[in-house]
């Protein structure tokens, strides 16, 4: 059976019975024009939204539509976890061609459902439209967060310590696997299809006193950039703390590029990045490997903006970081 088959009408119907919740909160659910939900007294509300178009962030050849309904769950997770705040709601819009079949779609959705039973939050709503060339797919995201507690990009300070979570470069590492033919690391691969979003460390980092969180999307340099943009501050990344998988080094090999560079550039990661004064950089640690069991490096150091953004090599030369990943130009990576 085919979505042209079923309509959409019909494809609705079979995606309300798949994320059907019972939330007292949902005042008018999926189905209706717009969905109707009551805020909670205390919180501010976080929004945020993410794209994902077949041939530009996946390929159907090579990822599952439950994984795919997963994975663009995960990415909108981690934007919220950026600003330490939890999950609450989701709108999905689907652009599909009319010869996908329905139980592709079915697929997808549980992939999404299961998510949101994971994370405890709703799919309320969100639309479908025929699309003539690709699959496109829009999840817009709500969370709330305690006022005191919002992190944003624009808070790093001067002596800050930087920190990521988790390892760097493992999902890049896996796409380029994927894409070489060369299947010769599951944990690399899995990594790329199956992002694990930092909620809970975002949130721990933020009760520890972080100024800034970031989560790592298109490579850390790219977001380093951003948080020293935001800030007007600069700051210095060292090559030899960057927390890399082993098996990189091997993929690296055949690719003709530096472990290193997939760490910084390679992007879709989701670890977060946080600033926070030196003095508390410890506690924080401790606080998130003791509450997850995700570990976290100091890889860096937040300086005053007429020092520029550079990275500290292995040799102990200091030399400008590139940027990075743009949607929209040819990437360095």
């Amino acid at each position: 059976m085919y979505v042209e088959d079923v309509g959409e009408s019909g494809l609705i119907e079979k995606i309300i019975n798949l994320v059907k919740v019972k939330n007292k909160d949902i005042i008018v659910p999926i189905g209706d024009d717009a969905a109707v939900v009551r805020t909670s007294p205390g919180y501010y509300m976080v929004f945020t939204t993410d794209f994902l178009i077949e041939g530009v962030h996946f390929d159907l050849s090579q990822i599952s539509a439950y994984q795919l309904g997963r994975k663009s769950m995960l990415v909108n997770i981690s934007d919220i976890a950026a600003m330490s705040a939890t999950p609450v709601y989701a709108l999905v819009s689907l652009g599909i061609k009319p010869k996908t079949k329905v139980e592709f779609v079915e697929e997808l959705y549980e992939g999404m459902a299961d998510v949101s039973k994971e994370y405890n939050f709703a799919i309320i709503g969100g639309d479908t439209v025929s699309s003539p060339c690709s699959l496109a797919i829009n999840v817009a995201m709500a969370g709330k967060v305690e006022p005191d507690l919002v992190t944003k990009r624009s808070g790093a300070r001067v002596g800050d310590k930087i920190l990521v979570t988790g390892e760097l470069g493992a999902s890049a590492a896996g796409f380029f696997l994927l894409n070489s033919k060369i299947k010769t690391n599951d944990y690399l691969i899995k990594t790329h299809f199956e992002p694990v979003p930092r909620l809970k460390e975002a949130q721990i980092s933020a009760g520890c006193g972080a100024h800034a969180i970031e989560d790592i999307s298109d490579g850390l340099a790219s977001e380093i950039f951003h948080i020293c943009d935001a800030s007007k501050v600069g700051a210095i990344i060292y090559e030899e703390n960057l927390p890399i998988p082993k098996g990189i080094k091997n993929v690296a090999d055949i690719a003709g590029k530096l472990p290193e560079d997939f760490a910084l550039y390679g992007g879709e990661d989701y670890e977060i990045v946080i600033t926070i004064s030196s003095d508390k950089a410890d506690y924080l640690i401790e606080q998130v490997l003791s509450k997850t069991g995700t570990d976290i490096s100091v890889i860096g150091e937040i300086v005053e903006k007429k020092k520029g953004i550079s990275l500290l090599a292995k040799d102990n030369i200091k030399k400008p970081l590139s940027k990075g990943y743009d949607h929209f130009k040819k990437g360095v990576f």
